[in-house]
């Protein structure tokens, strides 16, 4: 279910990946229906385990919503469960050089087949500096279909406080969409709705936005309506 995907990236169009949270399957089929393009089951940084992530992979599969899950860790044993659960792709956080990008492609080629690996969506994220300064390196492994920039964490490798969004991170932000768009590479973030414009003006096109923003979103708009007096 990813080419539709990597054919909308290549088109310059934006494929919105959204979050869930956490174990949220009843979710996916609203998501579907709005337009989402991706179902980010995020074993990294919620408590979704495996059999969680199993459960929201089929129920995404039956939303025709591809699936892709964020991994704990890049340990080849670790990612060859979630293929085995027929995830559509893997995102593998903290990758700091072109070696470990390519340990990543040699995964998903094991769990899948060479065949298999092409339908599959893989993401690595750079995060660190040594990423960046190994970002041309790891924009060059064959296999990598997205690079996830991860400017929270970034902003802490680099200052020591995460999101704190200095000029020096900005600057750096920026090279790496820079150094990705030369490469012919498909690239995202996270960007909240103010900041999707900037977003799409770097030539990102995996726009990350975690479930939680849009009801925030949401619930502002909903108390400034109830908030108004009655006519």
């Amino acid at each position: 279910m990813t080419s539709a995907v990597k054919q909308k990236m290549a088109r310059g169009e934006v494929a919105t990946v959204i979050n869930l949270a956490g174990n949220n399957p009843d979710l996916l089929d609203t998501l579907a229906r709005w337009g989402a393009d991706v179902a980010f089951v995020d074993c990294e940084r919620t408590a979704i385990g495996l059999d969680a992530a199993s459960d929201l992979i089929r129920a995404a599969r039956a939303a025709r919503l591809p699936a892709v899950v964020r991994s704990w860790s890049r340990a080849p044993e670790v990612l060859v469960q979630y293929f085995d659960r027929k995830a559509d792709g893997i995102v593998v956080p903290h990758i700091d050089s072109a070696e470990e990008a390519a340990s990543v492609v040699q995964v998903v080629r094991y769990a899948c087949g060479e065949a298999g690996a092409r339908d599959k969506l893989v993401v690595v994220q750079i995060e660190t500096p040594a990423a960046v300064a190994a970002v041309d390196e790891i924009a060059a492994v064959p296999g990598i279909d997205v690079v996830l920039l991860g400017p929270n964490d970034l902003s802490y490798e680099m200052t020591g406080i995460r999101g704190n969004m200095t000029a020096e991170v900005e600057r750096t932000m920026e090279h790496l969409a820079a150094r990705l768009r030369a490469a012919g590479r498909a690239f995202g973030m996270p960007a909240r709705l103010e900041q999707v414009a900037r977003f799409r003006a770097m030539g990102a096109t995996f726009l990350y936005y975690p479930v939680e923003w849009l009801v925030e979103r949401a619930m502002q708009e909903l108390l400034r309506e109830t908030a108004r007096p009655l006519a």
